[in-house]
């Protein structure tokens, strides 16, 4: 139900942002060349207009893509203003990087080459650049809020509402509630829960109040109002009499009943159903990052360390000195890490500590102001440079640039058996920063609330997440205060 509004929202999402990119690129085009605000080139002169029709169709798939990859066709519909805006700006800067920064120029610059095997005239105006940079993002950000402002008005006047009812108030329930009330821009009213074992008029505190309208009895009455379209069955196994009842009484009005499993408690990561030659199989731990998502990430991972450890080299060699100043030792300090799939690998870092560190005490966690840090040591922790070797390890496949921090096999053990869920969180590659990471949650924090933004991050990915988790980490992750 949900997800067919979503879909019909997505497609037109879709389409405002195509009709946006079209209107801006035109635009932008008329403004730069016939406005004569722009000096032009006499040398130069106008381009015709149909080189730049030939380039638009791949401005418009490389934003649409990227939109995609963000996750703004996938995840709420409606975030944060700030949020949106902001990945319009991203979204921009990419497209205008990567079509006229990256395809175009390599395919201007081969076409000029000794023995081409075709010819590329075509140069784009910096200037139309600098004006479509700013009207698409415009555009594309007023006519989005003109399409929410529109739907607002039509649900205000109770066009296309309709109206849910949840039977059981309980966790499952209430749950259920949340999700519905997070959707009421798609035009879903919540009306009220029935339950038997809350008072008739007890108002239950979810996303504001919301009332009980009656026990389960009084399904039929209500009913026949004919004012509900959504009946949303929340109630647990042990009722499973009244699950039956209540199904049987609602196939007597036109409504439309959804039944929810009793598998509340086991939903750690998002569930799907799925058919096992005809019979119905619900995975209750699929993780996004799979199939062409796993591969995108996996992408961007080789690209970046590999310009990383490139361009970081000089700074290698400095804290290579450091280290060998400080303290006697090696310089790179390898230990092993349990990864993906639970497979362990040696994680690199430049050595911080005093040699033979855990000689005598065995596998323990280092803690704030841990005598066996040396004072080069200190200083690497303090701006994290000791985590810079892990681009090798992305590069060899062994982590990623974001994802939950990978822990010591020793540790994983006690945690797994204390920590409910907890080896779901290597259903996915292990990162040099997370989530959790640059909200201030190190190691000092305790595991069990650093697990909850590891599955955040888990159910949640999006290009878009990692590109905000990247960002965030150069703001203000690198400086750990904790060290």
């Amino acid at each position: 139900m949900i997800q067919k509004k979503r879909f019909g929202l997505v497609g037109l999402f879709v389409f405002s942002d195509a009709f946006s990119i079209l209107i801006s690129f035109f635009y932008s085009y008329l403004f730069r060349f016939y406005a004569y605000i722009i000096p032009i080139d006499p040398a130069k002169g106008i381009p015709p207009f149909r080189q730049y029709v030939v380039v638009f169709p791949l401005f418009l798939a490389t934003h649409l893509l990227i939109f995609y990859f963000q996750g703004f066709y996938r995840t709420r519909l409606q975030r944060a203003r700030i949020d949106d805006f902001l990945a319009i700006c991203l979204n921009a800067i990419l497209t205008i990087a990567i079509d006229v920064f990256g395809i175009l120029s390599y395919l201007y610059s081969y076409s000029q080459g000794p023995r081409p095997l075709f010819r590329v005239s075509f140069k784009i105006s910096h200037g139309f650049l600098a004006v479509y940079f700013i009207v698409v993002i415009f555009m594309i950000t007023f006519i989005r809020n003109q399409i929410f402002f529109f739907m607002k008005r039509r649900y205000a006047k109770g066009l296309n509402l309709q109206n849910v009812l949840v039977v059981g108030a309980g966790e499952m329930g209430r749950a259920v509630a949340q999700k519905v009330l997070v959707y009421k821009d798609l035009g879903f009213r919540l009306k009220g829960f029935l339950d038997d074992d809350r008072p008739v008029g007890e108002k239950v505190e979810i996303d504001g109040a919301v009332e009980v309208l009656g026990r389960l009895e009084d399904l039929g009455p209500i009913l026949e109002k004919g004012e509900i379209a959504e009946v949303f069955v929340a109630l647990d196994l042990n009722n499973y009499g009244k699950i039956l009842e209540t199904i049987k009484v609602a196939h007597r009005y036109v409504v439309n009943i959804r039944l929810i499993p009793d598998l509340f408690q086991l939903l750690t990561l998002k569930a799907n159903i799925q058919d096992l030659d005809g019979f119905p199989v619900i995975s209750i731990d699929d993780v996004a990052l799979r199939g062409g998502k796993g591969v995108v990430k996996r992408v961007v991972d080789v690209i970046v360390s590999s310009l990383g450890l490139f361009i970081l080299s000089p700074v290698f060699l400095v804290v290579a000195v450091l280290v060998k100043l400080t303290s006697r030792g090696a310089v790179f300090y390898r230990q092993e890490r349990m990864g993906m799939d639970g497979r362990r690998f040696s994680m690199i870092k430049f050595r911080t500590m005093v040699r033979d560190a855990e000689g005598e005490t065995g596998p323990v966690m280092s803690r704030p102001g841990d005598p066996r840090i040396t004072k080069g040591g200190r200083f690497l922790r303090k701006l994290s440079l000791d985590e810079l070797p892990q681009l090798i390890n992305v590069f060899k496949g062994e982590m990623s640039l974001i994802g939950p921090r990978p822990e010591r096999p020793e540790f994983v053990r006690e945690f797994a058996d204390r920590i409910p869920n907890y080896m779901l969180r290597h259903k996915v590659k292990c990162g040099i920063t997370g989530w959790a990471q640059v909200h201030g949650l190190r190691q000092d924090t305790p595991i069990d609330k650093r697990i909850e933004y590891d599955f955040y991050y888990i159910q949640n990915w999006s290009l878009g997440l990692d590109l905000k988790i990247i960002w965030m980490t150069l703001r203000k992750g690198f400086l750990d205060r904790s060290k």
